[in-house]
């Protein structure tokens, strides 16, 4: 029996058509069941987020629309059952096709009209009902007016009258409840993925000072300084969390730095608001400190990543050296543009930003003292060159001493050398025009054992070389052989030696002194009153011991011209010329043929100008040329003015404190135990010198001085501190080493600059320790009886004898009837 044929529409056949699948090979049934394992891996771990959103944002969509079916009154299961029975009919027109197809469109459209067309009448009455009365409520709500009471006025009569008023009615927003401000949140929440940030991250990006509305309203000055507290505070606590954030994992928080940028601009970006003085300075402490922690001690290169393959650990170390680089640059960027407005000309300077300026300078110098040798480190100090001309005085004292600790801590002079070369540089342009910080500073370099003939040393050195060079190529092929393995043998041992790196540092601190020399002596050549012509003769008395000796004559009649020239010269700008000289003339000067008496006179003559008062810490240069004077030079002086020395540098010590008295009896102490000719002062006969001692002469040779004795020994030793009464009894018995008169070990061998510093008592602390009072008590003297009339005496003396005195219950007073017995 053959298949009957059955005749299929058009319709029919595509829909057959397009639900046949074709067969799939074994490579895609294999992906399909790995996507399927995979997919249901993932239901089990845990449902996926974005359906999870998905079907919130469906059960939201439908709970609105029922919602809404509910407020006008229609069922919404009703509604539901219709849709269904709509979906229903749907799935079945799909089957069918022709006659019965138009059929069943045409019974689904007469249900549609019907459900539409027949409507409850209770149900549509009531709605009326209610759309009336919210207009009725709308209109009385416009035509309500409320009563406000207006300021009262005063009549001519005095009376006071009340004022008031009608205004429109202004009904208060309804506030949305917090279920519904939920729902809409989570209904505007976009697609995508979710990004889990860090739990500080609403701090780093202020959300709280983001979601603040401002507050129209007036406000009084406490209300305003109350902000401005809670401000800084709020600030205070931000920073501290970011900046802790930081020092925790400063590899996956380089984006923090951005929000204490912020902080330091005068407008915050974010918040289009202005930041408070305070906060930007603590934002800038606080990203310096940052830096000053996780900066590396060594200077960090420049890698191409590109270029280069790297493995995985240093690939992540470059990429975070190379943002820290970065950061630290912008830093700095910042820093010199807040210290340009009071630092260029036409800058804003105002007193908050000149104190901004001092904390970023400050700033600065800490960073150039903890990183002296990282990356942009020279730049700051090219900066700070700069700033140590400024005409703010804290901000060059700042610098000041930044250096100065700069140039005791540098080991390899790299830094030292560029400072120097700047500060020449700034010395020049300005044609030494500057301020005495600028020179002050050079005085906190170590310059120890530096000889600048090193060159001519080294020239010769290299022509005995070469001479026994031309020996060693006339020698025999076997000896030449045994001295190449001798050299190679002594380089390796200069090696280990570090020989090499000492002639590389000795080399920059050659040149360091160059510079420093170059600038003293242009100014001393080309602008003798200068106004940093005291801090260029300090400089010259610090290092005048390693001073080429070929700049000896000539420095000496610059220095001989300036005092007898200048008038106007102070007193220490004097003694520090004299103590340079005689520095010169006790080292490699002696071969100089200088006779040095015109510089005696100066010296003796300024050697009073100090005394216990403002000036009392100069007395330190007065010592310094002492020793050179009176202990180095002993031998090059006649009797006569070492005599004068002695008697005009013990009248001065009456005048000065007792550290300042002590370090010159020591000084003379040394001096008596030297030589034997000042016993004669001990002497109080006056006719073993010839002449009379005149005191107020200025030359020490002809003063006749051995005519004098040494009085003032009997002065200091009725002084108020023991240990000058000591000293001065010590040297008034001829300075015995035993026996009567004789110093303790601890005292006799300490120098007098050691008495001068450890005896000093500025930082009100006395040496030795004043003891306290014993305690005890007081001793009571009998009193006498004073009587104004003589007579009385007589008739008391009278009334004790007859005996009409009475005592007291207590027998410790005597009560007295004068009264009664005068009667």
């Amino acid at each position: 029996m053959g298949a009957k044929k059955v005749k299929i529409s058009s319709v029919k056949r595509a829909a057959h058509l397009k639900s046949k699948k074709t067969p799939l090979s074994k490579q895609q049934q294999q992906k399909q069941k790995q996507k399927r394992d995979q997919l249901k891996s993932k239901r089990e771990q845990g449902q996926n987020i974005f359906s999870q959103k998905a079907r919130k944002r469906d059960n939201l969509a439908q709970r609105k629309k029922h919602n809404k079916l509910a407020s006008l009154g229609l069922d919404p299961l009703e509604e539901d059952n219709e849709d269904g029975d709509d979906e229903l009919l749907d799935n079945v027109a799909d089957m069918l096709d022709g006659d019965d197809l138009a059929l069943l469109q045409a019974n689904k459209r007469k249900r549609k009209t019907k459900a539409t067309g027949e409507e409850d009448p209770d149900q549509g009455q009531s709605i009326g009902l209610e759309r009336a009365y919210a207009s009725d409520t709308k209109k009385e709500q416009d035509a309500q007016k409320i009563k406000l009471d207006l300021l009262p006025i005063k009549s001519r009569d005095g009376q006071i009258i009340t004022r008031t008023t009608e205004v429109d009615y202004i009904p208060k927003p309804k506030q949305k409840k917090k279920n519904e401000e939920e729902e809409e949140d989570d209904d505007s929440e976009e697609d995508g993925d979710t990004e889990y940030e860090d739990s500080d991250d609403d701090v780093v990006n202020d959300v709280e000072a983001a979601s603040a509305a401002p507050v129209q309203k007036l406000i009084s000055t406490t209300d305003l300084l109350i902000a401005r507290q809670q401000e800084i505070e709020r600030q205070k606590y931000r920073i501290g969390i970011i900046c802790s954030g930081l020092l925790e994992k400063p590899e996956d928080k380089m984006r923090n730095f951005h929000a204490l940028y912020e902080l330091m601009d005068e407008i915050n970006p974010a918040s289009r608001q202005a930041n408070l003085m305070a906060v930007r300075k603590l934002a800038i402490i606080s990203v310096t400190e940052i830096f000053k922690d996780i900066l590396p001690e060594y200077r960090v290169g420049q890698v191409d990543t590109k270029m280069q393959t790297l493995r995985k650990a240093t690939l992540d170390r470059v990429t975070f050296e190379n943002a820290l680089l970065q950061q630290f640059k912008k830093f700095l960027q910042k820093l010199e543009q807040i210290t340009a407005q009071v630092n260029r000309r036409g800058g804003l300077r105002t007193p908050q930003t000149v104190k901004l300026a001092t904390v970023a300078v400050q700033c600065m110098c800490d960073l150039l003292v903890a990183h002296p040798y990282f990356n942009y480190v020279q730049n700051i100090a090219q900066l700070l060159v700069y700033m140590l001309n400024c005409n703010y005085a804290e901000m060059r004292t700042a610098v000041n001493q930044c250096f100065r600790t700069v140039f005791s801590n540098d080991k390899r002079f790299e830094m030292t050398l560029f400072i120097v070369r700047r500060i020449n540089h700034l010395i020049k342009t300005k044609q030494n025009n500057v301020h005495v910080e600028c020179i002050t500073c050079l005085m906190g370099l170590k310059i120890k054992n530096v000889n600048l003939d090193a060159e001519k040393e080294n020239e010769l050195k290299q022509k005995k070389l070469e001479s026994h060079r031309q020996r060693l190529l006339s020698l025999s092929k076997k000896e030449r052989k045994r001295r190449k393995k001798l050299t190679e043998v002594n380089r390796e041992l200069e090696e280990t030696r570090a020989e090499e790196n000492k002639q590389a540092k000795h080399q920059k601190l050659t040149e360091i002194i160059k510079m420093v020399f170059t600038i003293y002596f242009r100014v001393l050549k080309n602008d003798p009153t200068s106004r940093v012509l005291s801090a260029i003769l300090e400089g010259l008395a610090e290092f005048a011991h390693v001073i080429n000796l070929d700049f000896f004559s000539d420095l000496i009649d610059v220095l001989n011209r300036i005092l007898e020239d200048q008038d106007e010269l102070g007193y220490r700008e004097r003694l520090h010329c004299v103590q340079t000289i005689f520095v010169i003339l006790s080292g490699q000067g002696e071969v100089l043929n200088i006779d040095p008496i015109r510089f005696y006179q100066h010296f003796y003559r300024n050697m009073l100008a100090v005394q216990a008062g403002k000036n009392h810490d100069d007395f330190a240069i007065i010592l310094r040329t002492l020793d050179e004077v009176l202990v180095k030079r002993r031998r090059n002086m006649s009797q006569q003015r070492l005599m004068a020395f002695m008697k005009r540098l013990l009248t001065g010590s009456l005048h000065l404190l007792h550290n300042g008295t002590l370090a010159t009896l020591g000084t003379i102490k040394q001096t008596f135990q030297l030589t034997s000719v000042l016993d004669n002062l001990l002497d109080t006969d006056t006719t073993i010198g010839s002449g009379r001692y005149d005191p107020e002469l200025d030359d020490p040779e002809y003063c006749n001085a051995a005519s004098t004795a040494l009085y003032e020994l009997a002065l200091l030793a009725r002084h108020y501190h023991p240990t000058v009464r000591r000293m001065a009894v010590h040297i008034a018995h001829g300075v015995p080493a035993s026996g009567e008169g004789a110093l303790p070990t601890e005292i006799g061998k300490l120098t007098s600059h050691e008495l001068f510093t450890q005896f000093d008592s500025t930082q009100m602390a006395f040496n030795p320790t004043i003891p306290l009072p014993k305690a005890g008590q007081p001793k009571l003297k009998r009193g006498k009886h004073l009587y104004i009339r003589s007579d009385f005496k007589k008739e008391y003396g009278k009334l004790l004898q007859q005996g009409k005195v009475s005592q007291t219950k207590d027998k410790q007073t005597v009560q007295i009837d004068f009264f009664s017995a005068l009667q």
